[in-house]
Formats: structure tokens, sequence, C-alpha cells
């Protein structure tokens, strides 16, 4: 072999070292996996790791729907007045613990300060930015992934059990109307003709225009996670114990052996600090808890996702029978499931679906939040090979796809065809 032959195979081994990255994906809920699936897709040497099996957390229990209408934030104007009144409610949507938030004022009085009319149409239109492109994303691994019998295109409807409930949510409304996201207000008579078995309890409901759910998100997440390993992704179901930044490397210290890579996307929701601190990097990051009750049925009893406006939960028919899922409880990470939440919730659902029978199950999960009500979506400002994707609140599920695409191009040294300005880990 020549100079110049050696010379050019060295350039073409350089080369394909600049192009084939290898890059664990830590975390395997629905943002980890669509992550690491785009990423194989782009031909990277890709690792997803978890300690847990794909999709068997947060990205399980959730209310089953892919909400790209989902663009109010839970921080509103006029929050602060209305927390003790919420408070005081046994069965509203909202649960706090008062001594968790006194021992995270910082956090409490962050999220306070994002209550603003200003601040709150800033967060509604940064949201609608990821959200209108969250289901042409998932088209993109569905045409791959043939998920189709878990996907229902029935669109999800809202009760509102009073006329104050109702007139009070023409603010959300206005919200929506102003980036482009459609609603359809119903009359009782219009409600019960798409839901008869429903309970008359309620006073109007609202259609949100175009969406659609799944009937066993489980599921979904594992026909993607098997599409991952049959291009030939790699996953490790370990914990890691410990990160170390090297020169141009980062080693993952996991239970039984040490790995090398070139590039770490952090997606491990509420445990995301866990990780982002090793780098320097500390966010503001809490966790909402919510709640799902499975109740057993073997009949067909609604058609959709029936949200309940009085306590902030979905009534959802899956696979398995009857979920009841959602609400929100500030209690952290470590405290035990809050039977009082489990016993409201099912209430509530007899209250709207008297026809419900056993429990069959329940269960606890911990959505990872900021105090703007964004997601982190971009690069740690201390290292530029660690790439941060969590905290999509109450929208992961629904943002898992779009969130992947955006983590391939950063991966790339690519920008993004999103502005991700809003999501910049540096904002804090």
């Amino acid at each position: 072999m020549s100079y110049l032959e050696e010379g050019l195979k060295n350039s073409e081994v350089l080369k394909l070292d600049r192009i084939v990255k290898n890059i664990a994906v830590i975390g395997a809920g629905i943002v980890g996996i669509c992550s690491a699936y785009f990423l194989k897709k782009s031909g990277f040497n890709v690792t997803l790791i978890d300690k847990e099996k794909p999709g068997t957390m947060t990205s399980f229990g959730h209310a089953c729907s892919f909400a790209d209408y989902a663009n109010v934030p839970v921080n509103y104007p006029g929050l602060i007045w209305d927390i003790p009144s919420m408070l005081l409610r046994k069965d509203g949507p909202l649960a706090i613990d008062l001594f968790y938030i006194l021992k995270n004022l910082p956090w409490a009085i962050s999220f306070l300060k994002n209550c603003n009319k200003e601040k709150v149409n800033e967060i509604a239109s940064s949201l609608t930015n990821l959200l209108k492109h969250s289901q042409i994303s998932y088209d993109e691994i569905f045409q791959d992934v043939d998920v189709s019998e878990y996907i229902s295109h029935e669109e999800n409807l809202y009760l509102f059990d009073s006329k104050k409930s109702f007139e009070d949510n023409e603010y959300a409304n206005v919200i929506r109307k102003n980036n482009n996201v459609k609603v359809r207000n119903l009359n009782k008579n219009e409600v019960k003709e798409l839901e008869p078995n429903i309970a008359d309890v309620y006073y109007a409901g609202q259609i949100f225009t175009g969406s659609r759910y799944t009937t066993n998100p489980l599921a979904i997440s594992n026909k993607i996670f098997d599409k991952f390993l049959e291009l030939g992704g790699i996953y490790i179901n370990q914990n890691v114990k410990n990160i170390i930044q090297k020169e141009n490397k980062i080693e993952l210290r996991l239970e039984d052996k040490n790995f090398y890579f070139d590039k770490i996307i952090v997606s491990t929701g509420a445990w995301s600090n866990q990780i982002a601190n090793k780098f320097g990097d500390k966010f503001p990051l809490d966790t909402e808890r919510g709640y799902h009750i499975l109740f057993d049925t073997n009949e067909k009893l609604i058609n959709r996702p029936v949200a309940w406006s009085e306590s902030g939960f979905y009534l959802i028919q899956i696979h398995d029978g009857i979920r009841a899922a959602g609400t929100v409880e500030i209690a952290g990470l470590k405290k035990p499931p809050n039977k009082k939440r489990l016993a409201m919730i099912e209430r509530q659902s007899r209250k709207v679906l008297p026809q419900l029978r056993e429990v069959k199950s329940t269960w606890m999960g911990r959505r990872p939040t900021l105090p703007d009500s964004l997601p982190v979506i971009g690069k740690s400002q201390n290292n530029n090979n660690v790439i941060y994707a969590f905290g999509h609140q109450h929208v992961g599920w629904t943002l898992g796809a779009v969130t992947g695409k955006i983590i391939d191009s950063l991966s790339k040294d690519q920008v993004p065809n999103i502005d991700i300005s809003a999501y910049a880990p540096d904002r804090f």
C-alpha cells in the first residue's frame, strides 16, 4: 500500500469516526425510547440504559391522550389566590403537602412568578411550538412501526361540572384560540349523544378537535423499543452508578461494567438532576405526582377519553379496563402514594360513570416539572457532549417523538428545524 493510499484510508477512518458516534440514552421512558429510535435511524451507535423496563414508569400510567391541544400551562394568572380554596376541596384536582412546599419554597416562589398574564401567554406560545409538531413526528415513527391497533381517533371530551367552571375556562379558550388550537363547545344534549352512559352530573362539554389517544401506551412504547433493537440498538437494564468526564469521552459506570461514550442524552424525568449535577448543572426540577385507578369492565362504556373538571382526571376505556388517570399532587419523589387521592379518584369516577365495576389496580407516577411548565431540551452549559431532554410535565407522552427528533439534530451538531430557545438549559 502506498503512502497516499494509506493516507486516504486513514482519512476515511477519521471521517467515519466523525460521523458514527457512540451515544448513550439514559432513561427509557417515551422520550428516551423515541430519542434512541431516531438516533439509531440516523446511523449512530446507540445504547439505551435504564434500571427499569422500557416504558414502565411515568410513560405507562398517564391519561393515554396525544394531547397536542394541551398548550395551557398549569401556571395561570391569579393562581395564588385560588390555592387556599383548592386545598380545602377534598375532591379538587390539586393536593399539596404543605411541609414539602415549605422545605422547597424557592421552587414554589419561582412557579408563582410565572403566573402573570404576560408570562403565561409566552409559555403557551412556547408549548404550542412543540405541540404542533408532535403528531407529524409520531407519524414518522408510525410509518415504520405499526401501532394502528393501539390508536383511536375519537376526539377527547372535557366535561364541566358547573356553569362556573365552564365560564372560568374561557381564559383557557382564549389562549388556545390565540395559538390556533381548535376546540368545540357542546351543550348537555350534544354530550349525551356522544356519551350516553355518562351520569347527568355535568353542565356542558368541550371537544378537542383532531385529538387522538392510545388504548395501550405500554404496547406502543414496546413496539418502538423493539424497532430500535431491530435496527441494531443496544439496551442495558442496569442503574448508572457514576458518571466521569474524560477528555473526549464520558465514562458511565454501571452495576457490573464501565462504558465510554462520545455523547450522552439525559432523559430520566424527575430524576434528571441526579445526573445533571455530575456536570455542574442544577435545575429547579420537581415532581407532580399523578395517579390512576384501573376499573374492571367487560363492556364498552365510553367511546373516548372523558375529562372531569371538578377533580382533574380523565376516564379512558383501554385494553384491560377503564382507567381513571390524572390529578396533581405536590409532594416530592420519596413519599408513598396518597390513599386519599386514590379514594377521591374512585369516588368521583363512580359519580361520573356509575356502571364502573371493581378496582383492578392502582398506580402513582412522577411527572418531571419545572417552574415555567416547559421542558429542558438542549446541550449542557458545561459539557457540549451532554444533551438534556426532560421536564415535560403533563405532556411527556405527547412530546416524546418531537423531542426525539430534536435530540437527533442536536447530536449531529445541527440546528433543529424548531426554535428550541425557550427550552434552553441555561434559562434558569
